[in-house]
């Protein structure tokens, strides 16, 4: 299946060429329901995972009276391969990442990292000879809004811009100003949706004044966004792809486009998993909005 992204409607470096210096390559996965297998990239699917390798948990939990409870397993969110994703920065000897959660949303946000509770494994796929059988059963999860669906993945390569802050002093400004004057709808930053790389809307709290790896302060720099929603309910959303655009948003079918997942990220917003640019397999933070 190719799902295709609406055109924009501008191009910012006509007038605005300085934009240009801070474009970003983006990667929508448009995930959708389906059954995808053992060693391939999707969210939500069975894991390329070593039978003799322990399956992570999370023992950061407290019950009523505040004693330790747990741990509890972790549950898979997403697998990506190199063979798909150049774009990743894997680790030398690697070409397998793979996400999991724990299902309680901990305190936010996560600046230095999620702990227990949020695990990028990097491996090499040829060294998993004997792969795991069948997942842990999390049991009954704090959260079933962090539990996605199995779902496969149609990457489509866009180029966007930062969020405000990101940009320098007064460029956003001018721009927004230059887009009301026209009428014109901001359509070429953060795109939304489950992503990989380029920028992340930071509608509901500011951008952090220090975004850095807890571990050795280097840059952090968005990995993995993943979304409530696909795009918005406006028929002439230009995130809407061009090909479900037949699709009534409240049938059965155009909820399962809208929402493949199935997950609520925080309060029917989005998260961004930053990793550290110097090292990836430093811990992630994860922020949610």
């Amino acid at each position: 299946m190719i799902l295709t992204t609406g055109p924009a409607s501008h191009d910012p470096t006509l007038d605005f060429p300085e934009l240009a210096l801070h474009a970003r390559p983006t990667v929508r996965l448009h995930p959708r329901r389906g059954a995808p297998g053992s060693r391939d990239s999707h969210l939500g699917g069975p894991l390329w995972w070593p039978a003799a390798e322990p399956w992570p948990s999370c023992a950061e939990h407290r019950d009523v009276n505040g004693r330790p409870s747990g741990p509890y397993p972790l549950v898979a969110v997403a697998q990506l391969t190199a063979a798909d994703f150049p774009e990743i920065r894997f680790p030398d000897g690697t070409d397998l990442v793979q996400l999991l959660w724990c299902t309680d949303w901990h305190d936010q946000p996560h600046p230095e990292g999620w702990g227990q509770a949020c695990r990028l494994f990097w491996r090499r796929a040829d060294d998993v000879t004997d792969p795991l059988g069948d997942r842990p059963d999390p049991g009954e999860v704090e959260d079933e809004d962090m539990v996605p669906r199995a779902c496969v993945l149609h990457p489509e390569r866009l180029t966007e811009y930062p969020w405000r802050e990101e940009l320098p002093p007064g460029l956003a400004d001018r721009h927004e100003a230059w887009l009301a004057e026209r009428g014109l709808d901001d359509d070429v930053s953060t795109v939304p949706g489950c992503k990989l790389g380029g920028s992340m809307r930071w509608g509901v709290t500011d951008l952090p004044g220090a975004m850095e790896c807890g571990e050795c302060r280097a840059p952090l720099e968005l990995f993995l966004q993943l979304d409530t929603y696909e795009y918005d309910m406006d028929a002439g959303d230009r995130f809407r792809p061009l090909e479900e655009r037949h699709l009534d948003p409240r049938s059965e079918a155009g909820r399962a486009a809208r929402e493949p997942t199935g997950m609520t990220v925080g309060r029917g917003g989005h998260a961004g998993l930053y990793v550290c640019a110097a090292d990836p397999r430093h811990p992630a933070s994860l922020f949610t909005q």
